[in-house]
């Protein structure tokens, strides 16, 4: 299930709030690598209520996962809501996904969207990593309703022409014209994958986008 897979991935995160709440929180989460989760919830319920943040969260993944609790994705997001609306990003991506599965509330790509960038430009890494998938996905035509990710310099990954002379397409695909061309050592920034072939960033162009095969090119990192 994957509100259990991300539970076990995020859970670790250690409270950024009030010193004064801080014992409290720690001993929840004991409880919690304990399994004892009614006492986790009990310690942290409290601490939520107060504004606490960092409970908020984690009460959010116990609703979610059942853990202690009835599984209640509506009371899931209602603490994971009051977390994000207070800057924090593991909960404003826990917003996105929740309605990405759609999990007890239904699906709802375009709130998802909007939580996954408020986070990835908190510098959330998953959130990057899903909106760059999305926008390979031609269902999802993200660029269409945010163009600026285009331009922002997190998006996407950085990669290296490794062949000389190669071709940039206006689509995915050599059936697409030839929009320009690059020499081996370029670097050019990936903002989506369709297949074989990569979008890129590209400033050329009058949309910002140009593609090329993913074999022209290898991953620099960054």
């Amino acid at each position: 299930m994957i509100f259990r897979a991300m539970l076990l991935t995020l859970a670790g995160v250690l409270p950024t709030d009030t010193k004064a709440a801080a014992p409290s929180f720690d001993e929840g989460m004991q409880a919690l690598s304990r399994g004892d989760y009614a006492i986790a919830y009990c310690h942290w319920l409290p601490l939520a209520k107060r504004g606490y943040t960092e409970a908020q969260y984690h009460i959010g993944w116990l609703y979610a996962n059942g853990n202690g609790l009835a599984v209640d994705i509506e009371r899931a997001l209602h603490w994971w809501m009051q977390a994000a609306e207070q800057g924090h990003t593991d909960a404003q991506f826990a917003v996105g996904l929740a309605y990405t599965t759609g999990e007890g509330i239904g699906k709802n790509l375009a709130h998802a969207v909007d939580w996954y960038l408020v986070a990835a430009r908190h510098g959330h890494e998953d959130a990057r990593d899903i909106l760059v998938q999305l926008n390979g996905d031609p269902a999802t035509n993200l660029l269409t309703s945010h163009p600026e990710l285009a331009r922002e310099p997190w998006f996407g990954w950085q990669t290296e022409v490794v062949n000389a002379r190669v071709n940039l397409r206006s689509g995915p695909g050599t059936d697409h014209r030839i929009v320009a061309k690059l020499e081996k050592g370029d670097s050019v920034r990936v903002i989506g994958r369709r297949g074989d072939w990569l979008m890129l960033a590209h400033g050329d162009m009058a949309d910002g986008i140009a593609w090329i095969h993913g074999a022209l090119v290898r991953d620099t990192g960054n």
